[in-house]
């Protein structure tokens, strides 16, 4: 079963040309949905695969995270929460230290108020 068999495209942006040093190794009717040059390990989609819209989408993250990226898979969210708040402590050096932080509604201001308050 190959792999690019139904992918998600983005926004309606599409890629209409790649370097010579690229070759196209998916595409949607005529639009180039990913390209490689595996000379310099280069990749790159122009689509989603972290959705469940596409087919095999995990695969190929999986591919990519420990394939090509050499990831091991040790990650957790705790993992990353601990360390966030060491490093939120080493740069807040006191008690009397105040940190101002202003959320927008966005996921990215309200995690980042989150650590700071648990740190």
């Amino acid at each position: 079963e190959p792999l690019f068999r139904s992918v998600l495209l983005t926004h309606g942006d599409s890629v209409t040309a790649v370097p010579d040093e690229f070759r196209i190794i998916a595409k949607s009717d005529d639009i180039i949905a990913a390209i490689d040059d595996e000379k310099r390990s280069l990749y790159a989609v122009q689509f989603h695969p972290e959705v469940d819209l596409t087919t095999n989408g995990r695969k190929m993250l999986e591919n990519f995270l420990f394939a090509v990226a050499g990831c091991r898979g040790s990650y957790t969210a705790e993992n990353r929460q601990a360390a966030c708040i060491r490093e939120i402590r080493s740069a807040v050096v006191s008690e009397s230290t105040r940190v101002l932080s202003l959320v927008s509604g966005g996921v990215d201001s309200a995690v980042c108020t989150a650590l700071l308050h648990k740190a």
